[in-house]
């Protein structure tokens, strides 16, 4: 029965996974389900997890992840739970639209979030959970994301930054537009901080759009002149061109059309020159130039851009959006030819789009336009009516923006109230405390000066006594580490040059006496001082590079011992000095020596990730673990000492996890500075 089961899931597998990716996930799901260890099991349904294209297959990865989950919350592996959770999470919400299963993974890592210490595991617990309530409700969708900023260590900057984006957005939907623009602003900081402009730009078009849908376009005008400006600087033609579409909106909808001209035909040129003419943003930007030419009689201009669009109908023909906005230009097109019945047709197609897709603003444009094609065509009756739903529209849109802009000023008017009375109190007070010190000053300095003149001097001399001998430590270990490896190197050379050659040519005497024995015994020798020098001196990290020298020494372990070894290894070549390559290479070799003579494991796995700040090493394995302080405070265990020097050399840290009978993790984070 287990062997028809595991045929019947290898089957699935080998139909809906590519032909390269089939044997791994295959074999590692033969292991999975064969192995009695639960320790072996999930590192295995982990690597098929890995494996499998989720953006392809995201039915599958979703089947492996709960699986996974499962054995992980039955060996009581909570952080392994929470961070698999928090992995799927998505493709559950948004790509199945299940979001009652979504809410319920991330309620059960909810469960043992005491069980861990991972800040950007348990913050990210919460900012999921807000994912899961977002569009549903909105107000507990910011709850989560205020805990989720909260929870949230220093480390976790680029979280804390989509915790107030996601936060922001979620207060914009409820009215709370000041509360949106200042998260907003929060976010915006924290992406510059990190380098990430795409979604600096992001935010900074969200507070655009705050002050845009409550109709405070000089406000909304000057955020998006600075998103321009900062999207050019930066080379994202994408964005440049929605805020100038944004801006001619605003225009349109002041009555300026010349300022909307200019910016329509500005956008149009930067979509050329920075965004390689996308089609999205070229056919915005031609059917709204279509649309205003027509309003304003300019039939031959208004035909210009609409032929642009036309030209590139079956480009788009399946994109709805798209089609859509070809539809608005053709309505107008067909107004100008006095063409109104099927002007009328067409657009109300389009009506019908855009109710579905609750666009107001938009619906009000379009229901006028509906009243006047019904006035031109005699329809008088028709037009009375869609001009009484244009009216409706309107009035309806009108009191829920000026509502939004007397929330706006009477939050901002109370909270600048608030900051008033607060700094007259802390005025007054410290006025107080100031009379009330004054008196106690003299006395107090004098005192306090003799001692503060005793303090700094024991201090400073104190600081640079300890100071002078941490530098003479570590400048000692980072001598002893150079002076090994010289060392080595020197053995190496003379090994490969003096022995190696030697051998050599006694082993080409011997081929001439056809002693094959002999021969069969130089040849092992040879080979011998090879992988003694190679081990010496790592000739691959020179030839190779630290990244192909990683997998190498990898590959290596997996063909030669009885180690079932897997890696994910990132590009960090060129972002260290060779210096600090060989160090780097020296901790991954002395660990996975260590696994293979002491961890009498069957499964190992190499993580080497390249983060914006820092490179993170994680080796693990599932042997038979050891007492960390036991063996590091062993005289005789120089290993870990040495892994710890070289990781201190690097400015990293090192830390090991590691319990007798479940395994060993080492994890080592080394800084890019």
């Amino acid at each position: 029965m287990k062997i028809l089961k595991y045929l019947i899931k290898l089957a699935l597998i080998c139909f809906a996974i590519p032909i390269t990716a089939q044997e791994n996930i295959a074999g590692f799901l033969k292991i999975a389900d064969t192995t009695k260890s639960n320790s072996i099991k999930l590192q295995y349904l982990d690597s098929v997890v890995s494996k499998i294209d989720r953006d392809t297959y995201p039915d599958k990865f979703v089947e492996y992840s709960k699986e996974y989950i499962a054995l992980a919350e039955e060996m009581k592996a909570y952080t392994e739970l929470i961070d698999k959770s928090v992995q799927v999470f998505y493709y559950v919400n948004n790509i199945q639209n299940n979001k009652n299963q979504a809410l319920a993974i991330i309620n059960k890592a909810q469960e043992y979030e005491g069980q861990i210490t991972d800040s950007s595991l348990i913050g990210s617990i919460y900012l999921k959970k807000g994912g899961a309530y977002y569009d549903v409700d909105f107000k507990r969708a910011k709850e989560n994301y205020t805990t989720a900023i909260s929870k949230f260590g220093i480390h976790d900057s680029v979280y804390i930054a989509d915790s107030y984006l996601f936060r922001a957005q979620a207060e914009s939907y409820q009215g709370e537009f000041l509360e949106a623009i200042n998260d907003y602003k929060t976010a915006a900081s924290y992406y510059e901080a990190l380098g990430d402009y795409d979604y600096v730009i992001h935010a900074k078009s969200g507070i655009a759009v705050v002050y845009g849908m409550n109709k405070f376009y000089d406000k909304a005008q000057t955020i998006e002149d600075e998103v321009i400006a900062y999207a050019k600087k930066h080379n994202k033609g994408n964005a440049a061109v929605a805020s100038l579409y944004n801006k001619a909106s605003h225009y349109q909808e002041l009555g300026d059309i010349k300022k909307q001209e200019e910016t329509l035909l500005e956008a149009e040129k930067v979509n050329i020159e920075m965004n390689n003419n996308d089609l999205y943003c070229a056919i915005f930007i031609e059917t709204s130039l279509t649309r205003m030419y027509v309003k304003e009689n300019e039939y031959e201009k208004a035909y210009q851009h609409y032929e642009h669009i036309a030209n590139k109908k079956k480009d788009f023909e399946n994109e709805v959006q798209l089609v859509n906005h070809y539809k608005k230009a053709r309505v107008s097109i067909l107004e100008s030819q006095k063409k109104y019945t099927e002007a009328i047709a067409l657009l109300q197609e389009v009506i019908k789009y855009t109710e579905e897709g609750k666009n107001y603003d938009d619906l009000v444009v379009l229901k006028q336009q509906l009243s006047g094609l019904y006035e031109k065509a005699g329809n008088t009756n028709a037009s009375y009516n869609a001009y009484k739903e244009y009216n409706f529209l309107e009035d309806s849109l009108f009191n829920v923006q000026k509502t939004n802009a007397l929330t706006y000023y009477q939050t901002l008017y109370e909270t600048e109230k608030k900051e008033k009375q607060i700094v007259e109190k802390n005025a007054a007070i410290t006025s107080l405390e100031k009379d009330n010190q004054a008196k106690k000053r003299l006395f107090g300095f004098s005192i306090a000066g003799i001692s503060l003149l005793f303090a700094c001097v024991f201090l400073y001399r104190n600081r640079q006594h300890h100071k002078k001998s941490k530098e003479q430590q570590e400048d000692f270990s980072r001598r002893l580490l150079l002076s090994q490896e010289q060392e080595r190197e020197r053995i190496s050379k003379d090994l490969h040059d003096g022995v190696g050659q030697s051998l050599l040519l006694i082993k080409n005497k011997v081929a001439l006496n056809a002693d094959e024995n002999t021969k069969t015994m130089f040849n092992n020798a040879i080979e011998e001082v090879r992988s003694i020098s190679r081990a010496l001196h790592p000739f691959q990290l020179e030839k190779l590079g630290i990244t192909k020298a990683i997998k190498n020494t990898v590959k290596d372990i997996d063909e030669n011992t009885n180690i079932f070894i897997t890696s994910d290894v990132d590009d960090i070549s060129n972002i260290l000095t060779q210096e600090q390559e060989l160090h780097l290479y020296r901790i991954i070799q002395e660990t996975l020596s260590n696994i293979v003579k002491h961890a009498g494991t069957e499964a190992a796995k190499v993580s080497v990730l390249k983060r914006p700040k820092s490179i993170l090493v994680v080796i693990k394995d599932h042997g038979k673990g050891f007492d960390f302080a036991e063996k590091y405070n062993d005289f005789e265990s120089l290993g870990l000492k040495t892994l710890r020097e070289r990781t201190k050399f690097l400015k990293g840290t090192m830390k090991v996890d590691s319990e007798k009978d479940k395994g060993t993790t080492f994890s080592y984070v080394i800084p890019l500075v």
